[in-house]
Formats: C-alpha cells, sequence, structure tokens
C-alpha cells in the first residue's frame, strides 16, 4: 500500500498547494487503480475528512502532512479490504520518505485516533448534517435549499458517481457498426440520452474508434446546448468554443453551415483544431478571440451564436470534486458579470431574426437565468426549444448533475 500511498501525496498535493485539476495530475503519472481511487476519495469526501480531523486536532498541520492525513482518514473510513494498522503505519513512512521525520509521530497518533473513531461526527438535528454527511459546503447546500425543491436536492445529494463516459457516435457513422465492435470486445454499455452510449473508456476498442474519429466523449447536457441551437445552415459563431466538442456536433450536423469556433487562448484554439481534424469535419475555422471584447467586424454577421460561457463549473462538482477548493458562491457573483457582457457581444453578432444559445455548466440562477434576464428587452427575446432532446414547451431548462449527467443550463433566444 505504501507506493499508492506515497502516489496519492504526490497527485494531491499538486491539486491542494498548487490548483491542479485532478484529472491533469493524474495524467501526468502512470497511476494504479488504488491510488485514482484514493484521490478522488480524498477530494469527494474532503469536507467529512477535514471535519473529522477538526474534532481531533485543534490546529491543523500544513501542506504535505495535512494532505497525507487526509489519506489516512479516507481509507481508515472508507476502504474496508485494508486493516487499520497497514494503513497507520504505512502513512508513517511515507511521512518519513517525504521529509516529514518531525511529524511522523504526529500522523501516527491522529490516525490511531481516527482508527478508534475517536472522532465526532454531526447529528441528523444538526445544521451541518447534511454538509459533513454528503461532503459538500455548507454554503453550496444552503444554495441548493434556495433554488431548487426538497425532492430535486435530495436526488441530487444521494446520486452516485458514475465512472461511465458518455460516447457520441460520430453523426454519419452507424450506430450498430459501434456496437458491433462493443460487443466482440466485450465491452459493457448501455443506451444514454440524445443518442449517446454510456461505456467505460479504459479499454481498447473504446480508445481505438476515439483515435479513428468514429465517436467522442460529449455529455448529453453538452449536445443538448447544440440541439438547442438547431442549426439548418449559414454562419455560426461558437463564442467559447475550447476543446471545440460543440462546435464540431454543428459542423457535423449541418455539413454546409460555416461554423467559425473561438477561444481566449492560443493552445486552446490549436485543441479546437485537433477535435476538429481527428472527427474529420473541415467547416470549422478556429480563431482566438476575447469574447468580452466587441469585435466589430462581427456585428450581425451570424445566424446562430452559441454562449457555452465560462462558468463556475459547480454543474461537474461529481466529476471534478475539487471545484470547491477554490470557488465559493461570491465567485459566480464575479463571473456572472463577464457572462454578462459576453452575451451582450452575442447578441450583436447575430442578424436580425437569428438565434442565441446561452449554456453554462453550472447549477445556480445568479449564472443562469439572472444573466439571460439582464439582456431580454423588445429586440431579444426567449424563445421554446424546437428540436429533440429537450422541452419543445419550454425556453430555458436546467439539469441537475443526477445520473451520470453534468449539472447544465441552456436558454434559448432570437434577435427580432
Amino acid at each position: 500500500m505504501r507506493k499508492y500511498f506515497d502516489s496519492a501525496l504526490k497527485i494531491l498535493t499538486k491539486v491542494f498547494d498548487d490548483g491542479s485539476y485532478s484529472n491533469r495530475a493524474l495524467s501526468t503519472d502512470k497511476t494504479a487503480d488504488m491510488t485514482t481511487k484514493l484521490v478522488y476519495g480524498v477530494l469527494e469526501r474532503n469536507v467529512e475528512i477535514e471535519y473529522v480531523l477538526s474534532t481531533l486536532v485543534k490546529k491543523q498541520p500544513k501542506g504535505k502532512a495535512y494532505t497525507l492525513l487526509k489519506i489516512g482518514t479516507y481509507a481508515l473510513m472508507h476502504l474496508d479490504n485494508v486493516p487499520a494498522f497497514a494503513v497507520v503505519s504505512e502513512c508513517v513512512e511515507v511521512a518519513k520518505s517525504n521529509g516529514l521525520h518531525g511529524q511522523s509521530g504526529f500522523v501516527n497518533a491522529v490516525l490511531k485516533r481516527v482508527s478508534r473513531k475517536e472522532y465526532r461526527l454531526p447529528k441528523p438535528t444538526d445544521k451541518n448534517y447534511l454538509s459533513v454527511k454528503y461532503s459538500l459546503p455548507q454554503w453550496f447546500i444552503d444554495q441548493l435549499f434556495l433554488e431548487y425543491d426538497k425532492d430535486k436536492v435530495q436526488a441530487l445529494l444521494e446520486s452516485d458517481v458514475t465512472t461511465e463516459e458518455s460516447i457520441r457516435i460520430k453523426t454519419n457513422f452507424d450506430v450498430k457498426e459501434v456496437t458491433d465492435k462493443l460487443d466482440k470486445a466485450k465491452v459493457k454499455y448501455t443506451f444514454g440520452e440524445c443518442g449517446t452510449i454510456l461505456a467505460s473508456a479504459d479499454n481498447r476498442a473504446v480508445k481505438d474508434m476515439f483515435n479513428s474519429g468514429w465517436i467522442t466523449f460529449q455529455a448529453t447536457s453538452s449536445i443538448k446546448a447544440v440541439k438547442a441551437l438547431n442549426v439548418k445552415s449559414g454562419k455560426v459563431l461558437d463564442l467559447c468554443s475550447a476543446p471545440g466538442g460543440k462546435a464540431v456536433l454543428i459542423a457535423e450536423l449541418s455539413p454546409e453551415s460555416e461554423v467559425t469556433a473561438c477561444d481566449l487562448y492560443k493552445h486552446r484554439v490549436e485543441l479546437i483544431d485537433k477535435y476538429a481534424k481527428r472527427m474529420g469535419v473541415d467547416n470549422i475555422t478556429s480563431v482566438q478571440n476575447d469574447a468580452v471584447k466587441l469585435k466589430k467586424e462581427w456585428i450581425g454577421q451570424f445566424d446562430y451564436v452559441l454562449v457555452d460561457a465560462p462558468c463556475s463549473c459547480f454543474g461537474t462538482y461529481k466529476k471534478h470534486p475539487e471545484v470547491f477548493l477554490n470557488r465559493d458562491f461570491g465567485d459566480s457573483l464575479k463571473i456572472a458579470e463577464t457572462q454578462k457582457k459576453i452575451l451582450q457581444n452575442a447578441i450583436k453578432y447575430t442578424k436580425s431574426g437569428g438565434t442565441i444559445v446561452y449554456s453554462t455548466c453550472t447549477l445556480f440562477n445568479v449564472e443562469n437565468i439572472d444573466v439571460v434576464n439582464s439582456v431580454l428587452s423588445n429586440d431579444v427575446k426567449l424563445v421554446n426549444f424546437d428540436c429533440d432532446c429537450l422541452p419543445n414547451d419550454k425556453s430555458t431548462i436546467r439539469i441537475l448533475p443526477t445520473n451520470g449527467s453534468d449539472g447544465f443550463f441552456i436558454a434559448k433566444l432570437q434577435k427580432n
């Protein structure tokens, strides 16, 4: 177990101390399944773990020592197949091998107290009970209950994290060709929304089809944003495009359209080009552009504009639990101001009679309907969706991160 604890410590140090995303930190190392389990386990249970440690230690250590305590605490509380004495002793040895000789005794003492269950957990009547039980920040729990009904919040809190990927088949490919390959490789799969397939990506058959451009990984909520735009033909602008999944789907669905896909940074623009090349679409032009700044030559030039706006990403917390480490509701308030500027520009870029879709992968009104309401006028109105995958009697939809989906918001507008 020592090597797993050691590698988990190195990866989580990048996440906690350097602000790296877990998937990026994991991708830099050839990690074992147990290491991955420890990393995601600590991140998913971070609020609970910090609460437990706070009941045992008055002054928490910093840096690697604290991270190592979190790893050991997670293992003691949630891994049934590893003896408690082994967790404690291995963590002590990892402390010594990582330059924490002076704190190895402290690590030993605290983890022994965890193994003896000397910590306290909140009672169901305590305000922070749900926060600790589901290991989510208290402000997040409070905001959920402010904006969603009790049943929806409970379903969200109790939904499991899935390890399956949402796989989108290239639009001109036969679904049976893909499923035949999966069947031949004995890959288990199920069918999801919007024509997707749900399966593990950790197998050769899926990887080969991905590299060949037969399939791509795309969440159903992302597909729904493209469906909402319902491009027939014309000039399309994807203002915040990277890595390019939505722009590529638009290009596939409407090969006669001209798609302009933008991002702020050069390296992210290159991701769009790479995505389009892998999927074999040639009607996308990638452009480096700051969506917040008005580009005068684009005013009134596009039939369709997609704004998948930069956001707090709270709707993706089940896949990226570290989103709570450096963000809170205050960040949503700040981000919303940027979103409003981008949406205002998008409307200016749209031709009269053109369509705008605004979407985010976050959960709260301040970044969603409040942003949309800020641009409504006699010249810009909400219109109902007119496509598959979305209800045709609505112009906005909030999707909760349950059943493997990302949390998402989509709104459809038309410029008069």
